[in-house]
């Protein structure tokens, strides 16, 4: 019997690493060992040039749906009894040509009614490549602009998948830069294009990919494959040729083909040029893309702690910059209760707040902020009749001090 993809518990990678599972699982235990599952709200975009090469994937986290409220394929092209027979237990969402729901505006509409009126959901989807030849490349972009979203926000998991070579470039780019997750498949590899709020290191991340009675099975890669597959991602996204980055590098395009079919490796002296030239770090190379330039914490629902505490939403070690949410109820006294040396500011989002200072008692309205530059914030009054929000967000100074 699956077991639900939403009920926490510890879960343990062969190779002994473990996570807490509130997560929903992506059905390949090495993807969520590495992943730390899937958030609820992830919306994951599967690259290959290979259909075939995906549907593995679908069909281990489909093998999940009895653990949640409801999953169910959408279809552009494909008839509903072929995806039943793919994916048993799957709903059918028939937006082919001629059918109810064969619009994009009006299947968006479906998507949200059926996603709404659920708690814990999966959708899996034709591929965009098939949405482009059924509505157009505009279309097909428009519609994945508005459902990825609204997915994060009903909280469901989705999953997409795309053939990189049958879509324009911009459109890849849209796709990838406003979902959470894509994962590129191609000569037996699995790469970890964007993996939004996991830990540093995720994102680049390679593994042998093959397949164990139907399922898929993955393995860290040779430091040979991790290397060939971050020098393609970096050639694509740069668009260039393997002839324009045998040129940039110094090789042959013989020796840039061998090291992204990961046969060979190149000297760290042609890889220190090669960075040099495409003004980027080694980091940045070897886990095969420009650094975005933003960290974003993830979170399934930012409720309020059980013991009242703030929230925290984003604690980054390496900035020293930390960020809590904080809800009151009407008319009580919050305690902030975190040690703390550097600047703080309080961001009312929704109510009347007093902020209670060692050097004073300021009240805030929505909208408004508070710097403290010397001195601590002590607490914060709800001064109104309706529930109060408000965000807490403070500089360190020196090492951050950790919740307790």
């Amino acid at each position: 019997m699956a077991q639900s993809p939403g009920r926490a518990r510890i879960c343990k990678h062969p190779a002994g690493v473990t996570y807490e599972a509130e997560n929903a699982s992506s059905g390949v235990p090495e993807l969520d060992a590495v992943l730390g599952g899937l958030y609820w709200g992830d919306n994951v975009v599967w690259e290959a040039e290979d259909a075939g090469a995906v549907e593995p994937f679908y069909w281990a986290v489909a093998s999940n749906a009895p653990g949640y409220s409801y999953a169910g394929y959408v279809t552009v092209s494909r008839e509903p009894e072929d995806v039943r027979r793919s994916y048993p237990g799957l709903g059918v969402i028939d937006a082919r040509p001629g059918r109810p729901l064969g619009n994009p505006a009006r299947l968006v509409r479906e998507i949200r009614d059926v996603c709404s009126s659920h708690q814990r959901d999966l959708l899996l989807f034709d591929p965009i490549e098939a949405m482009a030849a059924s509505w157009g490349v505009d279309a097909a972009l428009g519609f994945f602009a508005a459902s990825c979203p609204l997915l994060l926000e009903l909280g469901a998991i989705a999953y997409w998948s795309l053939a990189p070579a049958e879509l324009p470039q911009h459109v890849r780019r849209e796709i990838e830069a406003t979902t959470q997750c894509v994962l590129a498949l191609g000569e037996g590899r699995l790469r970890i294009v964007k993996a939004e709020g996991r830990t540093f290191g995720v994102q680049g991340s390679v593994f042998r990919c093959g397949l164990a009675n139907g399922r898929p099975r993955l393995e860290p890669a040779p430091a040979a494959a991790r290397l060939g597959a971050a020098l393609r991602a970096v050639r694509i996204q740069r668009n260039l040729s393997q002839s324009d980055l045998a040129r940039l590098a110094g090789v042959s395009p013989s020796a840039v083909s061998q090291a992204e079919r990961g046969h060979r490796g190149l000297s760290l002296e042609t890889l220190l040029d090669l960075t040099a030239r495409l003004n980027i770090t080694l980091d940045e190379l070897l886990r095969g893309e420009v650094k975005p330039g933003y960290r974003l914490a993830r979170r399934h629902d930012p409720h309020r702690r059980a013991d009242g505490r703030p929230l925290a939403l984003l604690d980054d070690p390496e900035t020293g910059v930390r960020a809590y949410l904080l809800r009151l109820p009407p008319r009580t006294h919050g305690e902030l209760g975190l040690a703390h040396k550097g600047i703080e500011v309080v961001a009312v989002a929704v109510g009347l707040v007093q902020v209670v200072l060692s050097t004073g008692r300021p009240v805030l309205r929505q909208g408004e902020a508070v710097l403290v530059e010397r001195g601590s914030i002590l607490s914060c009054r709800n001064l109104s009749d309706g529930e109060a929000m408000l965000f807490w967000i403070l500089r360190d100074e020196v090492g951050p001090a950790r919740e307790g």
